[in-house]
């Protein structure tokens, strides 16, 4: 794996760019015949697909730790895609204020719209490896693995730019020279149209990948169940009411055929104690709930999250700093809303009785935390303004917790960031298939069994007998937000379900503590970023302008944005 890295930095260089149009074609000094018919050589430059490249400022680029490859995700990069939602506030902005605020636009997108030119350019590449591993010297049993995995990886492409742009332009199997007319390219696929084109290519992925990664298929690299879970995830996103281009029972149907392979489970058996068990298993490789990951290890890890996430009293950054927003939205452990009066929750002493899930993912006022318990109190408190490092203290009282590895020395760089990010993992599935089992039928008990697997598995109560349709889809929702929190679904949430002029529209909160003279502390809200604005034309990215140039007008902004 070592020796097929190093290639792949090689074939890193020779076939990508940062400032070229994506319709445009690199001329690599490498031949097309050496890399295709070279078996080292292609499996390097398929590797390089779901790694990437650099795209813009402050993404992750292909060496060193500060710019490890990104992947198919953003995942643990600095700001994380819960700083652009109701789940988190960057303690140090990273190009996410801009989008709290409502300031997205064509020429000031942040990071966001990345996604456009990144995923064009993988899209021409692997369309230029399939025109090409046709004719490759290789058992026709190779070919089709690497034809499989190379549609596999297109699909996912597509995805990302359906979920980030909606209509989108569509290259089919198309291989473009300088000397083509691009004016076709242009023209914007409707929604159903794309739904369709990974629909389709996800089928033919999944009826040629292997069903599961062994010795001769590396690990983080696409298998059955990952084509049939990214196929649930869209099915899903198109029967939700922004898209409108599907059906529910379809995407249960989706998530039912993963849960019928009977190859993956909840992990619940790192520890007795559900909330050691949760912290655990975000930090283990290889367990039955993973379906795609990447796994991270001392010569490729991720960006140090520890040090980047940590509280400022401990030498940490302060990252992405869970709102209250977030933290209200936990039950309490007998599985009531906090503003339930039968749930007995006292804002005074707002910590106690939580879902385990809080004491796993969020560290708060008191949390035992490395050699001591977390202070964001004033005044003195050594995780406050009035402690190390004021600048990295949290705007919001809380400090992230999920995936962070409470062992390691931070400043110990090679050793941090080695949990693994997870593309899909069954929890999803799980999830998945409750919200559109309950769209399409209604609340039946294979709705409750698929919501309460989850919270059993959290240490929480089922779900109450007797909810009605719009009652459970509130608890799944909220299921959701709590459970996949900090894994790059809550965005895309609140937007295809149309419910972000809500949510994103609510001040960003957090909390302030103050300690009186007796030890005492009061609890008062206060926002923690001013300012969290959503509109209409944010349910999608705007498109670079640098885009729309290039095209001479002819590429259609998206509406809002001009």
């Amino acid at each position: 794996m070592k020796n097929i890295v190093n290639i792949l930095l090689l074939i890193a260089v020779l076939f990508t760019s940062c400032d070229k149009d994506y319709l445009e074609v690199d001329s690599p000094d490498l031949t097309d015949q050496a890399v295709f018919s070279d078996p080292a050589l292609l499996e390097a430059f398929i590797i390089n697909q779901y790694t990437g490249i650099r795209m813009a400022d402050k993404e992750p680029s292909i060496r060193g730790w500060n710019d490890s490859p990104f992947g198919l995700s953003r995942g643990y990069h600095w700001a994380m895609w819960a700083s652009n939602t109701d789940e988190a506030v960057y303690s140090n902005d990273d190009q996410t204020y801009l989008v709290q605020k409502g300031q997205l636009s064509p020429t000031n997108f942040g990071w966001t719209s990345t996604s456009w030119g990144r995923s064009y350019r993988a899209i021409r590449e692997i369309n230029l490896a399939l025109s090409k591993i046709i004719d490759a010297p290789f058992e026709q049993e190779e070919i089709d693995l690497f034809n499989a995995e190379l549609r596999f990886l297109r699909a996912y492409r597509y995805f990302n730019l359906l979920k980030g742009f909606g209509k989108i332009p569509m290259m089919g199997d198309r291989v473009t020279t300088l000397e083509d007319d691009f004016s076709d390219l242009y023209n914007k696929a409707e929604i159903s149209e794309v739904v369709g084109y990974i629909k389709s290519e996800l089928d033919v992925a999944i009826g040629r990948l292997p069903v599961t990664s062994g010795s001769d298929w590396q690990n983080g690299r696409a298998t059955k169940g990952a084509a049939m879970a990214l196929k649930s995830r869209l099915l899903l996103y198109a029967a939700s009411p922004l898209y409108n281009a599907g059906n529910w029972q379809e995407a249960a149907s989706a998530a039912k055929a993963i849960m019928d392979l009977d190859m993956y489970g909840l992990v619940d058996d790192l520890d007795s104690d559900p909330v050691e068990n949760y912290k655990k298993f975000f930090r283990t490789n290889d367990t039955k709930e993973d379906i795609f990951t990447r796994q991270f290890n001392v010569s490729t890890h991720a960006i140090p999250i520890e040090r980047m996430n940590a509280p400022n009293g401990f030498g940490g950054w302060g990252g992405n700093c869970p709102m209250q927003n977030l933290v209200d939205d936990f039950e309490t452990a007998d599985g009531y809303a906090i503003d339930d009066p039968a749930s007995g929750y006292d804002p005074q002493n707002p910590y106690v009785n939580r879902d385990p899930r809080f004491y796993a993912t969020i560290l708060y006022n008191g949390a035992a935390f490395r050699d001591r318990n977390i202070e964001t109190f004033l005044p003195g408190g050594k995780d406050s303004p009035d402690g190390n490092e004021p600048w990295n203290t949290s705007p919001t009282g809380y400090y992230m917790r999920k995936f962070l590895d409470e062992e390691v020395n931070l400043s110990d760089w090679p050793n941090m960031g080695h949990s693994p990010w997870r593309y899909f993992r069954y929890a999803e599935i799980l999830l998945n298939y409750a919200e559109a089992q309950n769209e399409a039928v209604g609340p039946d008990a294979s709705v409750y069994e698929a919501i309460n697997k989850i919270r059993m598995r959290a240490g929480m109560p089922d779900l109450p007998d007797g909810l009605d349709k719009d009652d459970m889809r509130e608890r799944i929702r909220n299921e959701r937000r709590i459970e996949l929190l900090y894994e790059e679904h809550r965005y895309f949430d609140v937007r295809r379900w149309e419910i972000a002029m809500e949510t994103e529209n609510a001040p960003a909160m957090g909390i302030s503590i103050k300690k009186e003279s007796d030890g005492t502390l009061v609890f008062e809200p206060k926002v923690a970023l001013d300012g969290k604005t959503f509109m209409e034309k944010h349910y999608w990215f705007p498109i670079p302008q640098d885009e729309i140039d290039a095209s001479n007008g002819a590429l259609e902004q998206n509406p809002g944005y001009n």
